[in-house]
């Protein structure tokens, strides 16, 4: 009984040892070259075992081949389902947002300006508050009066103040409607931040200033990408204030 864990381990080796792709390879491979050289002799039996074996081995090689791009195939796909990525851009301004945000629970939306996302959703947002089902919204802009938000403004081509007077508009126009809460942020943003239930949108701002012609991320929860970013945003609504 003593040998009995030894002769279940070889055995176990030797499962796995002829299971390997890399040996069943070379020994198809072998194989392949035993039949090139039968057919190579001057017998007829012989030439005839020789078609037989590079047959075998070579319709044994190619199934090897293909089952590794499957793997190969299978193995990419079970990464991007575990990073949470659903799908990606070329642009920001994606009509998708639009069938989401009426039905949405909760929304988190981060920029400079929001100027597109204020127009496009306070009609959605102030129809769910009267019916008495408001969507909660967090709005985190980057304060205009920082450096950040100036040099933004400037790389979008845009005159003083501009910002300042988007900003403002944002909140005159979100900021009175049940579940919306605005926070600004005295620091640069990095990435755009856009969760809708369980999606968020995101992608870098570019050096040109122009949002909407990023391209643009789609990740869904759960994935190791979704949580990231989502964390990113709740350490950055932590560290930002109101402004009366």
């Amino acid at each position: 009984m003593s040998n009995t864990p030894d002769r279940l381990a070889h055995a176990n080796a030797r499962y796995v040892f002829f299971r390997s792709r890399g040996t069943l390879v070379t020994v198809f491979s072998l194989i392949l070259i035993m039949g090139i050289v039968a057919i190579n002799s001057n017998s007829q039996v012989w030439i005839s075992l020789g078609t037989s074996l590079v047959a075998g081995a070579t319709i044994a090689l190619l199934t090897l081949w293909i089952d590794q791009l499957r793997n190969a195939e299978q193995v990419r796909m079970a990464e991007l389902i575990d990073s949470g990525l659903h799908s990606a851009f070329e642009r920001r301004n994606l009509a998708e947002y639009e069938s989401l945000v009426p039905e949405a629970d909760a929304i988190d939306v981060a920029g400079y300006t929001l100027k597109s996302f204020t127009e496009q959703n306070e009609t959605h947002l102030r129809t769910r508050a009267e019916r008495g089902k408001p969507i909660t919204v967090r709005v985190l802009l980057v304060d205009p009066s920082t450096e950040a938000a100036k040099v933004m403004e400037s790389s979008e081509g845009m005159q003083p103040k501009t910002y300042e007077s988007l900003c403002k508009s944002v909140v005159t126009r979100l900021g009175d409607i049940e579940g919306v809460e605005i926070r600004f942020l005295a620091r640069p943003l990095s990435m755009m931040i856009y969760r809708i239930d369980k999606f968020v949108y995101t992608g870098p701002f570019p050096a040109s200033g122009k949002s909407s012609t990023a391209f643009t991320l789609k990740l869904e929860e759960p994935g190791w990408l979704y949580e990231h970013q989502l964390k990113e945003f709740n350490e950055l609504w932590d560290e930002a204030y109101t402004k009366a």
